[in-house]
């Protein structure tokens, strides 16, 4: 069955999580079929779900009011039917079950080699075991000898039956490692890893997807920054008078609080050019799947360095690149 990889991006609205969402969705998308870099997966289905997309109808009587503004407050998961958006990705990514708890680790190539190390190590074992005589097919204690002498010629075709015997035994059981071996090769060559991005302002206060995620982006805007950006924005319905100081932004700074201390989660400066947010966080998927990369492994699969991987993790002047920082503060 397909992996698939879960990018939760949240954060303050206007901050950022969309464009960043889409500009992976088209890049992975872009490559769907290839090689995920130099690891043995290749890309497989490239899905993206924004949870602007599951706001209740206006009329639903589920919603609340703020009575100060006479107008619906769309900050709340209240204005929102997260139970569809969960069944959504429940459906998407088919047989992993939405719930809380750790998120399941990716097979990675150190699996395989493992296991071929077991079938490697059996083999060499019985194969010396044989030769050693321990089997009972080439060597034989001095006094051993000396006995089978006196034995009748019809014997020591019996011994030598048995010997052919062993051997074909051996034969066959190496045959059928070297096919466990290229059948689990196989399966990983075919492996595909799917990407899911999911992107929402409040993802990361609804617990199913805060459990989900693999990777955790959270873009933040001071409040100067974010109500310049939302006063150029026209909404459906639109912002009424004050809206923004009496929802949107005391909303943004409770929804936050609930899980701004998540160990997992990286949080962004939308401030920062997109360009080199997408080239970072990029990055911060390479690194993931280098993690789960042991060192050292075959040459063939082992993770490049990552100047050689490709260029895009590079910002500067053409003639004097240099590495983006690993880590993207919230303010700077």
């Amino acid at each position: 069955m397909p992996q698939w990889l879960v990018i939760g991006i949240s954060g303050v609205t206007c901050g950022g999580k969309t464009t960043l969402a889409h500009s992976l969705h088209d890049y992975f998308k872009g490559l769907s079929g290839a090689p995920l870099w130099n690891s043995p997966y290749t890309i497989g289905e490239v899905r993206m779900i924004s949870q602007d997309d599951y706001f209740l109808p206006m009329e639903d009587k589920r919603h609340q009011r703020n009575e100060s503004l006479n107008a619906i407050n769309f900050e709340l998961l209240t204005s929102l039917d997260m139970a569809k958006m969960l069944n959504d990705i429940a459906n998407i990514i088919k047989g992993r079950h939405v719930a809380q708890g750790p998120p399941e680790q990716l097979v990675t190539y150190a699996n395989f080699e493992h296991y071929a190390l077991q079938f490697q190590q059996q083999y060499n074992y019985n194969a010396n075991y044989y030769k050693q005589g321990n089997g009972g097919a080439y060597h034989y204690a001095p006094h051993q000898q000396h006995h089978q002498q006196r034995h009748h010629h019809h014997h020591h075709s019996q011994q030598q039956q048995h010997q052919q015997q062993q051997l074909h035994q051996q034969q066959q059981q190496a045959a059928h490692i070297m096919r466990l071996n290229a059948q689990i090769a196989a399966q990983l060559r075919d492996k595909k890893i799917n990407f899911l991005l999911v992107e929402g302002f409040m993802i990361f206060n609804q617990p199913e997807l805060l459990a989900l995620c693999n990777l955790k982006y959270h873009f933040h805007l001071p409040y100067e920054k974010c109500f310049e950006r939302r006063s150029r924005r026209t909404y459906d319905p639109p912002d009424v008078t004050g809206y923004f100081e009496l929802c949107v932004w005391p909303h943004y700074e409770k929804n936050f609080n609930e899980y701004r201390d998540c160990k997992d989660i990286t949080f962004l400066n939308g401030e920062i050019a997109k360009d080199k947010i997408f080239k970072f966080v990029l990055q911060r998927i390479v690194h993931y799947f280098e993690e789960r990369c042991e060192v050292p492994a075959p040459a063939p699969v082992a993770c490049p360095p990552q100047q050689k991987r490709f260029g895009m993790l590079y910002v500067g002047p053409s003639n004097n690149n240099t590495v983006l920082p690993t880590a993207c503060p919230m303010e700077q």
